[in-house]
């Protein structure tokens, strides 16, 4: 079943994708499908291995 809405990070109608790690519906430009994770999450992950 394919889902499509609004997409809660740019808000593009689009096909949907859910983050793995918060849960958000975002757009293909707004997911990362390797890790299954959003833009802002994989920001989030990127910051976290730094330290």
């Amino acid at each position: 079943m394919e889902l499509t809405g609004i997409c809660n990070i740019c808000g593009k109608a689009a096909k949907m994708h859910t983050c793995s790690i918060c849960g958000t519906y975002v757009c293909s430009q707004c997911y990362y499908l390797d890790p299954g994770v959003c833009v802002i999450c994989k920001k989030r992950l990127k910051l976290k291995k730094k330290f």
